[in-house]
């Protein structure tokens, strides 16, 4: 059955619709539209509930229950149509397209201008017909009498009208079988003009599809021939990589819906698979529809440019004459029967012979009528290599758009759908104000080894000249680097499973009791090392280069994270275990540079820690609970116990783990990574009474395409400093460990945010606070 359905494969490469990706053309001749979608429940919410069309018994039942759609047969193939207006500026000289390239799809349209013209037709419009023939090329024509033709092997991913700064082109994204290259075409809407494209080699190419997101960002998904997946965005004219990872064999097309952030892909070995798209979002792949009995090869999603567009995909199988439609609360079985042939007589004489109607559908394209009212789908037939089209019935088509989970088409957990969506949707509304978002400035050099290996950096300030500070950064996988400001290593020792890391300054080279003026100081980073259960103890030197000393042993079974505070030229380090257990330990350096520790608390968090920080003006020390909380501990006497003090609640959430302090405006504040949202809680430390803490709202750290530097997600630990370190630095340095680093995607890294940029999010988080406050 494997190589019946790769040979249907190579077949379908020979017909003029297996070079159009189904969930990328935005209009079809026979169903031209640019609609507008009711608005959809998120992706994050399908998974849960596609539980429909898995078995034989429901195609079945799908069937008996009349839900079948006659075909038409397309006589010239499938062919696109999209539309632009002349009241745009559609100058035929190179200078009005120069910049298209750079213009791209940003501010393509603004979102609330779509959605004043959702069906809006100009009396200036003008079409403009796209035929692809996968062994010729790509013939254009427009209703004003221009022709081009782009001769080649092409497969077609996406095509549109694309408006920006009063001006219009069309926007072709192509797959060139003959070179191995994506190609992004920008064409003149009028005069129909093609430019230069521009290109990215790639490893080959079993799926490719693209969108253009609500920002107006074009996004490509091309899944290559070792089984790659590759992710990118045509950004300010070019290729800009996003991630790539591995998807495995058994793809055969994808589907993007921009509106959710959502790729569908069709496995013809598992089914179909949906992941987010969002490159900061953790990599998992969800299988919401699988069944044995048929190789799905064909996906599409409802294609929509509106602000509400809708979550609908579509996928078919050459093993069964029907297509699966599915929205958050309803997926659903139509049977496609082929009613289009050469004759009346020749379709009774097919009845008479009973003989079979059905089509083996390889590919699936869904439209929205110009209305918004009606869905479209068109579909091939392997076996004869036509091309056909259905329109849904309209109790469908409105079940579908408009989410009537309570229709008589079969629904799968309407109530948990509605009350997961009211749930975001009221927690988004409450804390949509409470977010601020920063750019970095600089990533180090990604780390040695692979998976979760970054974990937690440390800012080691030089004293003697501040921009030859370092970055010292944990790589748990075996060893302790450290970075210069611009992120290039300079230092790596393999010492271990280092998992934390801090630093502490003029610590004294002598007995603890010796307190002579001439007493030697130095600087020191201590990390957890659970290759050994230690702390593992590193004089820094002026030049901030780190030497080993020694470890100091812990009675902990599985040490895990630490911090340190120098009171007196003495050293005392925090460390926990995995299980809650928190050790103190005084740390001493003898003249010879042999380092030594001595116990000196322990006590017990309920659950799992890691980052603590400590609040010398304060002696208070701020601890961690990953999945609790944050605890406040008087470290004045050894004795104290911890008293709990925040909570884990919206908007911030588990896991916190790194923790620091930061000043602004003479104004103290605790910043705890929130690492199920990929973002940082920013907690007011109220100076009097250090154990309370109040919640300012969160900030998150996204890319900066111009450098192509990528956000932040998933943050085990974080530093910060308040101290001037020269350059784009000049107000602090605030560093975070990275758990995905994308924009290629390579193995994790830090990134360095300016303390400017920190200070300034703060304000405004403060300001709001205030806003709020006197609006109470």
């Amino acid at each position: 059955m494997t190589n019946q359905r790769h040979t249907k494969t190579v077949f379908k490469t020979t017909i003029t619709t297996a070079a159009l990706s189904s969930a990328l053309l935005t209009l079809f001749g026979c169903a031209a539209s640019h609609g507008t979608n009711t608005s959809a429940d998120s992706s994050a919410n399908t998974s849960a509930n596609i539980k429909l069309a898995h078995s034989e018994s429901q195609l079945v039942k799908a069937e008996s229950q009349g839900i079948a759609l006659p075909l038409t047969k397309l006589k010239n193939g499938l062919g696109l149509t999209l539309h632009y207006q002349t009241h745009a500026d559609h100058s035929n000289t190179q200078s009005a397209y120069k910049d298209a390239y750079k213009d791209t799809h940003t501010n393509n349209t603004s979102k609330d201008a779509r959605a004043n013209n959702k069906h809006k037709v100009y009396d200036d419009t003008h079409a403009i017909n796209i035929n692809v023939n996968e062994h010729k090329g790509i013939s254009l024509s427009n209703s004003e009498g221009k022709k081009h033709f782009i001769a080649g092997h092409y497969t077609l991913a996406r095509a549109e009208v694309v408006e920006s700064n009063s001006k219009q082109w069309v926007s072709l994204v192509v797959f060139n079988n003959n070179t191995q290259y994506i190609e992004v075409y920008r064409i003149n809407a009028a005069s129909l003009e093609v430019y230069q494209p521009q290109t990215h080699l790639t490893k080959g190419s079993e799926a490719i599809c693209a969108t253009t997101s609500s920002a107006g960002e074009l996004q490509i998904v091309n899944i290559d021939a070792t089984g790659t997946l590759n992710q990118y965005e045509f950004y300010n004219g070019r290729f800009l990589s996003l991630r790539d990872f591995a998807i495995g064999p058994g793809i055969k097309s994808c589907a993007i819906n921009a509106n959710t952030e959502t790729l569908y892909l069709a496995d013809e070995f598992a089914g179909v698979w949906q992941l987010d798209t969002d490159i900061e979002s953790e990599l998992a792949k969800t299988l919401i529809f699988h069944n044995q009995d048929v190789a799905i090869e064909g996906v599409a999603t409802l294609s929509s440019t509106t602000v509400d567009g809708v979550d609908i995909a579509a996928w078919v199988s050459p093993d069964a004459s029907g297509v699966w439609l599915k929205a958050p609360c309803l997926t659903e079985f139509v049977s496609l029967m082929n009613t289009a042939n050469e004759s009346n007589s020749a379709a009774r004489q097919l009845k008479a012979n009973n003989r079979s109607t059905s089509i083996q559908p390889e590919f699936v394209h869904l439209s929205l009528s110009e209305e918004g009212t009606h869905i479209s789908l068109v579909v091939d037939d392997d076996e004869s290599g036509d091309v056909f089209s259905a329109e849904l019935p309209s109790k469908l088509s409105a079940a579908l758009l408009h989410r009537q989970c309570g229709t008589d088409f079969k629904a799968t957990s309407p109530k948990e759908n509605h009350m997961e969506k009211a749930y975001t949707n009221n927690s988004a509304s409450q804390h949509a104000n409470l977010t601020i978002k920063v750019k970095p400035d600089v990533e180090t050099d990604p780390v040695e080894n692979h998976g979760d290996a970054a974990d937690d950096p440390a800012i080691w300030v030089n004293s003697h000249s501040a921009s030859q500070s370092r970055i010292i950064g944990t790589d748990k996988k075996g060893a302790l680097n450290s970075y210069d400001l611009d992120g290039k290593l300079v230092q790596s020792l393999p010492v271990g499973r280092v998992n934390n890391v801090d630093v502490g300054y003029k610590v004294s080279v002598a007995e603890t009791k010796a307190r002579q003026s001439d007493t030697p100081l130095i600087d020191i980073a201590v990390a957890s090392n659970r290759s050994n259960n230690s702390l593992s103890v590193f004089e820094i030197d002026k030049r901030g280069h780190m030497t080993q000393l020694g470890h100091i042993s812990t009675t902990l079974n599985d040490i895990y994270g630490m911090c340190l505070f120098v009171s007196g030229g003495i050293a005392h380090v925090f460390a926990n275990d995995t299980s809650g257990r928190f050790e103190r330990y005084s740390v001493s350096i003898s003249p010879d540079k042999a380092v030594d520790g001595h116990l000196t608390q322990s006590f017990s968090l309920p659950s799992q820690p890691e980052g603590c920080v400590v609040d010398t003006k304060t002696s208070t020390a701020y601890l961690g609970e990953e999945g609790a909380g944050i605890w406040a501990l008087d470290i004045t006497s050894n004795s104290n116990q911890p008293q709990f003090i925040a909570e884990i609640e919206a908007p911030v959430e588990a896991d916190i783990e790194g923790l620091a302090l930061f000043d602004v405006d003479s104004q103290t504040y605790l910043i705890a990574s929130s690492q199920g949202n990929n973002s940082y809680a920013i907690y007011h430390v109220h100076t009097e009474n250090p154990e309370v803490l109040e919640l300012m709202g969160l900030v998150q750290i996204t890319a900066d395409k111009a450098t192509q530097i990528d956000g932040v997600s998933e943050t085990d630990g974080l530093d910060v400093t308040n101290a001037n370190l020269g350059g784009r630095f000049t107000e602090g340095l605030w560093v975070v460990q990275d758990g995905r680093n994308v924009m290629p995607s390579e193995t994790q890294n830090f990134k360095l945010v300016a303390g400017a940029s920190l200070k300034d999010a703060i304000r405004k988080l403060a300001s709001a606070k205030r806003e709020r406050h006197s609006h109470m």
